[in-house]
């Protein structure tokens, strides 16, 4: 009999963790969640609240065979904070989890990230399955083992690398999405093109295309492009410390967007204003080519990025630059006072190399950053 899903190996270093995905096949994953976990005597299912129709769907089917104690959090970056964490760890605790218990987060890279800190502290780590709802967490975010947090200075400043024991999806999960979170989204796509695998172009502008008339094909056709461009270099750089540092492209500025918003700018949409943020400054730098610069533009077009303006020209400047000082890649190379560590291109596909052959991060001064800030931010209030 076919399989319900297909199945694909993710190397990290010498870890390997299987991901299965297929369409309409929640009965068949679950029942592979404890199969794959084997001796499992309770699941503490960190859901999004969000997604609690397809969670109580994955809840029913495992506690057919396995105790299941659901815990909803909030997905918001608000939350995105150790207090979450330590309330998941209590919660386990309270709720009788032992060291043959696991973690399963069911929702997007936020609920991915809290569930996994948690999963990696608890009785020192526990097994931990990923169920990602979201095409950031589907298509890239899965594909690593940072798991991390928030502090009041900026993004994911606190957290560890930990490999899961599973990754499951259900690409039906991802077509409830509201179209515009799916569209901004997959901005992570947008980057592994062009950082990584610009021969994928092609195929990923047509399953953006092909989202309204087949999605099922579509979301298969991007999560290849997720995997494929990705899975090669956090195989052979699983702690993204080296050359897996590229897909921190966009993410600087990305970063700061979102965190200086609130939330209200989503993560995906943030990395589509980094980047283009990050081609201003390679163009004015590097000599990143006017049209390396429109493929960018090309490429982010289909996103429904417009509407954000507005909100992107409001943001306070004096918390972008705090944000900005505080990124959390300082440290990967040489950096001054006044500059952060950004990845940028000198052509699609090639990043520009560190200094001393060391990790693709360059320092720029954090003036230049937000002057490309203030020409992006211009340019998308002049196309509304």
């Amino acid at each position: 009999m076919r399989s319900p899903y297909e199945e694909l190996g993710l190397a990290f270093g010498d870890a390997s963790v299987p991901y299965l995905y297929g369409t309409g096949c929640t009965p068949a994953l679950a029942d592979a969640v404890v199969d794959r976990l084997g001796d499992v005597d309770t699941v503490l299912l960190v859901l999004d609240d969000g997604v609690r129709g397809h969670a109580d769907a994955v809840a029913a089917e495992l506690g057919r065979r396995v105790r299941v104690e659901p815990v909803a959090v909030e997905a918001h970056e608000r939350h995105k904070t150790l207090p979450t964490v330590q309330h998941l760890l209590e919660s386990a605790v309270a709720r009788g989890l032992t060291r043959r218990s696991a973690v399963v987060a069911m929702g997007g890279g936020t609920v991915g990230n809290i569930a996994g800190l948690a999963a990696a502290l608890l009785f020192r780590g526990t097994r931990l399955v990923h169920l990602p709802t979201t095409p950031v967490a589907a298509f890239d975010a899965t594909v690593s083992l940072k798991q991390g947090v928030n502090l009041s200075a900026g993004k994911n400043l606190a957290g560890t690398y930990f490999v899961p024991a599973l990754i499951a999806c259900d690409l039906a999960w991802l077509s409830t999405v509201p179209r515009h979170d799916l569209l901004t989204g997959l901005a992570e796509m947008v980057k592994n093109v062009l950082v990584a695998a610009p021969a994928l172009e092609a195929k990923l502008l047509r399953a953006l295309d092909d989202l309204t008339l087949d999605p099922a094909a579509a979301l298969r056709a991007l999560l290849e492009v997720g995997v494929e461009a990705k899975a090669p270099y956090v195989a052979a750089d699983p702690r993204e410390r080296g050359g897996a540092l590229i897909f921190e492209y966009g993410h600087t500025a990305g970063h700061a967007i979102e965190f200086v918003s609130g939330g209200a700018i989503r993560h995906g949409e943030a990395v589509a204003w980094g980047m283009l943020v990050a081609a201003e400054v390679a163009r004015r730098r590097h000599g990143l080519a006017d049209t390396d610069v429109a493929a960018h533009h090309r490429l982010i077009a289909p996103l429904d990025l417009p509407d954000a303006a507005a909100r992107l020209d409001s943001l306070d400047r004096a918390a972008i630059r705090a944000v900005l000082a505080a990124d959390n890649k300082r440290g990967y190379g040489p950096c001054a006072p006044g500059e952060v560590l950004m990845v940028l291109l000198d052509r699609i596909g090639h990043a520009v190399p560190g200094p001393a052959g060391g990790p693709p991060l360059v320092p720029v001064a954090v003036e230049a950053v937000m002057d490309a800030f203030e020409s992006v931010a211009m340019n998308a209030l002049e196309a509304v």
